[in-house]
Order: C-alpha cells, then sequence, then structure tokens
C-alpha cells in the first residue's frame, strides 16, 4: 500500500502544532505531510511541505459570496471551518491526489495511518463521532458533493425532502438560531443526502478506534477530571469501554478545546530533534508577538 499523504490546514503559528506534526512525521514516515497555512506556518522542515492556503480560496470564494453566521462563534472562526473543505478539494484536485487523511491540527498519531485507511475502503469519506477531523478522503467526488450540499444549503436549492431532515434546516428554522451552523452541521447532512458514503471511524473497533475527543466520555472511563482515562501499551493508548469493558487501542487522540492543556502530557517522542523542532518554533513565535506589537 502506498503511503497516504496526511493534510493539515492551519492559519497562525500556534504552540502545540509542533507537537502533533512532529508525532505524526515519526508514526508515519513514509507518508508526506502537507500543511496548508498562511506566513505564520512556513517555517517548518522539509518534511513538511507548506501549502499557503490563499492559494487555494478561490473555489470558496462560492461560499463566501452566500455564507449565513449562524452561531454564537466568532464568524471568522466558523467560516474558516466550513472554508477547509473547500481549500482542501481545490488542492487535491490541483496536486492529482485521489486519496489522504485530513487532520485537524490538534490531534496526536499514534499509529500507521496508511494501514488503518484498507478498513475504510468501502465508504468514500470518514468522520469520528460527530466531525470530519479524522477523515479518509477515498473518493474526492464525495468531497465536491460535501461543498456542493453546503452552496445548496445557503442557496435553498436542497430538494425538499432532504430539506426537512437536515440539521441545517431545522437549526435555521429555530426561534433562537444562535446556535452553531459549522462544518459539522453540513457533514450531518451529508449524511442525509448521501447516504452509505460517510464511515465513523470512532465506533469501538479492536483493531483501532479514531478520538472523537478526549473530553468526550460518554462510552469511555474517565480519569476523574473531565478527560478520557488512557491506558498505555508502550506507546499506544487505549480506552476501556464502560458497555462491553473491553479496552481498545487508539490509532489517534484529539484534544479539542480544554483538552489542549493534556495533550503535551500525551506527547510519547520527546528526542533531541523534537526539541530543536520545538525550540525553533518557539522563537518564531517570540518574533511574530514582537513584530505584532511593533505594527
Amino acid at each position: 500500500m502506498n503511503p497516504l499523504p496526511i493534510i493539515f490546514i492551519h492559519k497562525g503559528n500556534s504552540w502545540y502544532l509542533p507537537y502533533t506534526l512532529y508525532q505524526a512525521h515519526v508514526t508515519n514516515p513514509k507518508s508526506p505531510i502537507y500543511l496548508i497555512g498562511d506566513k505564520d506556518t512556513k517555517h517548518f522542515p522539509k518534511w513538511v511541505t507548506h501549502i499557503p492556503y490563499s492559494q487555494y480560496d478561490s473555489y470558496s470564494q462560492k461560499l463566501r459570496d452566500v455564507y449565513q453566521h449562524k452561531s454564537i462563534l466568532g464568524k471568522d472562526f466558523e467560516l474558516l471551518c466550513i472554508e477547509r473543505w473547500f481549500v482542501l478539494y481545490e488542492f487535491l484536485v490541483d496536486k492529482q491526489i485521489d486519496n489522504c487523511i485530513y487532520l485537524d491540527s490538534d490531534i496526536l498519531v499514534y499509529s500507521n495511518l496508511s494501514e488503518a485507511k484498507k478498513y475504510t475502503k468501502d465508504y468514500a469519506v470518514t468522520w469520528s463521532g460527530f466531525s470530519a477531523h479524522s477523515n479518509y478522503i477515498n473518493n474526492i467526488n464525495a468531497l465536491k458533493n460535501y461543498c456542493d450540499n453546503v452552496i445548496d444549503s445557503y442557496t435553498g436549492k436542497l430538494p425538499q425532502d432532504i430539506k426537512e431532515k437536515t440539521l441545517f434546516y431545522q437549526r435555521l428554522t429555530q426561534i433562537d438560531n444562535q446556535e452553531a451552523i459549522s462544518d459539522m452541521t453540513f457533514w450531518y447532512d451529508f449524511n442525509v443526502r448521501y447516504p452509505g458514503e460517510l464511515l465513523n471511524i470512532s465506533k469501538q473497533n479492536t483493531k483501532g478506534t479514531f478520538d472523537i475527543s478526549m473530553s468526550e466520555t460518554r462510552f469511555c472511563e474517565d480519569d476523574g477530571s473531565g478527560f478520557k482515562k488512557i491506558y498505555w501499551n508502550q506507546k499506544i493508548p487505549q480506552c476501556k469501554y464502560r458497555d462491553t469493558s473491553q479496552i481498545v487501542p487508539m490509532v489517534t487522540l484529539h484534544f479539542q478545546g480544554k483538552a489542549k492543556t493534556i495533550l503535551k502530557k500525551h506527547f510519547k517522542y520527546l528526542s533531541i530533534p523534537f526539541f530543536a523542532f520545538k525550540v525553533y518554533n518557539d522563537i518564531k513565535i517570540i518574533i511574530t508577538k514582537i513584530k505584532n506589537r511593533l505594527k
């Protein structure tokens, strides 16, 4: 099996990027890693191929032309979350990449993602519980269908029988419509419009499960502080499921939101190359802050 490209999309030089990028590289040394970002993320080593975000934003102009902000979160943040799928599609078409895995930039990888891909081969795309933060793109036409569905939702072009089943329509017609309409809303709706194409890879699987979020403890044992309790088998994290008491290996852990406070604790590849990598990144963060203050 050919090594699977790993793609991150991130703007700004967040402190946790060295951890997530480095661990993805070490656990998948033969996979090309792409970081679609801005000028603040251009400085990473050669094994990270930096792609300017602005180079692939023409397709997403269709979204910006019709976007309606319906969220308690900031407009720039929410729009970027939806827009990234348009950027990713345009990038894949341009580079003639037929399949890949997209990861959110706050995910630590613990296994070979190319090996795990074989369990998704019958599906076009994947998600983890309620969002596509770990998304095997096995058919880029499905990604275009997702983007087209977003546009159809905003422009009222959804088929009536589909429209009434969508989370977008339900939230849009609520009296208090400030509940978030996000890219997660549209992935739910994609599953309504294109049933059978989207695989949930967060389900309990003895071969390896993709984490919904470290803060999601309804199904797994928690550690008493609001996060999943992790059992380690060498460098592979495992979770104990409440319903079966089965301990299941985790391919990824997702440090969404407040879980970023424990990300360093779960990073497993401290080394001299990593420290050099991190120190250089920290210097870049300091320089950026100084430049911003001088403006």
